[in-house]
């Protein structure tokens, strides 16, 4: 049936432009191909169409028929492209977004109402990933990720670098030393984030010209960041984390900083991904200027920062 959509629309511009030669002109094709559409679709349905003099177009009783339908699919096609163009207006719709679980659920949910606040007409459906994530086959229209594993053929839009921070319970320095040297964490156990496509037991250390990197081990190894916390929390070993993750914790006292003196140089940011279009949609980019805008640049989570609540409280 799809082969007669193009006669069909083509046999409703001829009786709305009341002739061959003005429905051409209008759709911008031969008088000729227009005739001919005709004939075939005549010939495909079994019946005559239009009933065609020098001077006039006139249809037959199918032909009415016919047209009557074909005006409510020229109708739907209108109100179809003025749909997806107004989509590209207007923030609504549908907006699927796939989120890294650690960050999304402390950070990020808490201010989920506002942006559906801002944006009524909108839809919001998210799914906390922290696998290996095909975007399109999963049907995201945005992945918010801080993986080191970014999926090809995407765009990926910078948020938020994050910074990190060596930290242990008081209860594990008590036990087993405080080390004041990168080398000396071989002498510690060291909890380590270990997943399916990655595994960081180098940890990069810079204090003026002197960089350290040191291979660690332990008896402790997980692919979850904060359950890497709660082990640190419950004095298993020492652990190098994202400063996202630890506000409370240093703010408490329930962990503490070691070598402070160093900067931890992992490199890693939360940066939102999504597959490589000429327009992007407007919700798409509402949400990323939303998640920049709350997050991108700011020092929420230097150390300095958060000690100096700290002393403040």
């Amino acid at each position: 049936m799809r082969e007669l959509l193009e006669p069909i629309v083509i046999f409703t511009h001829v009786v709305r432009a009341q002739g061959f030669s003005a429905a051409a002109r209008k759709l911008g094709i031969s008088k000729s191909k227009v005739s001919s559409q005709i004939s075939q679709l005549e010939q495909r349905l079994g019946v005559q169409l239009v009933q065609r003099t020098t001077r006039s177009l006139s249809l037959t009783e199918s032909g009415e028929l016919l047209y009557s339908h074909g005006e409510g699919l020229l109708k739907d096609l209108d109100q179809a492209v003025a749909s997806v163009q107004s989509l590209q207006r207007e923030i609504r719709g549908v907006l699927r977004v796939g989120i890294t679980q650690a960050f999304g659920s402390k950070h990020l949910m808490p201010l989920i109402p506002q942006f559906m606040a801002e944006h009524p007409e909108l839809e919001l459906e998210i799914s906390f990933l922290d696998h290996k994530v095909d975007v399109v086959a999963e049907g995201l229209d945005l992945l918010l990720t801080m993986s080191e594993q970014l999926p090809l053929g995407m765009v990926a839009r910078p948020v938020m670098n994050c910074r990190f921070a060596l930290v242990a319970s008081p209860e594990y320095l008590a036990k087993h030393g405080v080390p004041y040297h990168p080398e000396q964490l071989a002498e510690h156990n060291c909890l380590v984030y270990k997943s399916e496509w990655y595994e960081h037991t180098v940890w990069e250390f810079v204090r003026g010209e002197d960089n350290c990197e040191i291979r660690v081990q332990g008896n402790y190894r997980v692919d979850d960041a904060p359950a890497l916390k709660e082990g640190a929390k419950q004095g298993l070993g020492i652990v190098y984390l994202a400063t996202y993750l630890l506000e409370e914790e240093l703010q408490s006292g329930q962990l503490v900083q070691l070598l402070p003196d160093w900067e931890l140089n992992h490199q890693l940011a939360l940066q939102a991904v999504y597959p490589r279009r000429q327009h992007l949609a407007p919700k798409v980019r509402a949400f990323v200027d939303f998640v920049r805008d709350h997050f991108g640049g700011s020092k929420r989570w230097d150390l300095g920062s958060m000690m100096a609540n700290r002393n403040h409280q």
